[in-house]
């Protein structure tokens, strides 16, 4: 049993900022306040997280471990190459931490609410974010991986490769074949193919989980 009472919409903030990063932030990517949105924005999904992912005082603990190392970015040495690093590996045990504990809230519902389908749909941005997460790693230690533009990153176009990977990552995760970047080494060409149907099988298997708690609600009325 959770430690910690139910709490009654606890994806809204979480799915709120993440459509805030995917339809707000990009249109102040090229201005002069581009990587402060970025900063408020990415602060805001970490906390957001924590709460949503934060159901005993172990994972909150853990959560926000990993969320003061993901934010080791945002100091003076944040260009520095080790610092980045840090913060980018934090980043995927974060939101694969985030991830799997929503499923496993998915898996232990009774009925299917509002909360359920906001779940779903942030697990579901999770694990393209987390599967994004290491795409950035892998594009740190070997640029030409993926066929991201321009020299040697600074902080703001990691900014925007941080985004474009993402990008790219749910790209690949929904199968929609629009992306700008592209893989170009064996194992991120194998990382998207495996990505690509892990997004395949959650909806499939999140559709029929879905439909048979709406079932047996139905039937227990």
């Amino acid at each position: 049993m959770s430690s910690q009472p139910r709490r009654t919409l606890r994806y809204g903030a979480l799915l709120g900022s993440l459509l805030v990063l995917a339809l707000i932030v990009p249109l102040f990517q090229d201005t002069a306040v581009g990587s402060l949105a970025m900063d408020i924005v990415g602060t805001a999904i970490l906390g957001a997280g924590v709460w949503a992912a934060g159901r005993s005082r172990r994972d909150l603990l853990i959560l926000i471990a990993l969320a003061i190392l993901m934010t080791a970015r945002w100091l003076p040495l944040s260009e520095h190459r080790t610092t980045v690093l840090v913060s980018a590996v934090s980043s995927i045990v974060f939101f694969w931490y985030v991830a799997i504990i929503i499923l496993l809230d998915l898996a232990e519902a009774t009925e299917v609410r509002l909360d359920t389908i906001g779940g779903a749909l942030c697990g579901y941005a999770m694990i393209g974010i987390a599967w994004g997460s290491i795409y950035f790693v892998i594009a740190l230690l070997n640029r030409a991986a993926f066929t991201l533009p321009g020299p040697e990153p600074t902080y703001a176009s990691l900014q925007s490769d941080f985004m474009r990977v993402m990008h790219y990552s749910l790209s690949t995760l929904t199968t929609a074949g629009y992306e700008s970047v592209r893989a170009q080494s064996l194992l991120t060409e194998n990382l998207s193919a495996i990505e690509a149907m892990v997004g395949q099988f959650y909806i499939a298997v999140l559709v029929a989980r879905l439909v048979s708690l709406q079932i047996m609600t139905r039937q227990s009325k």
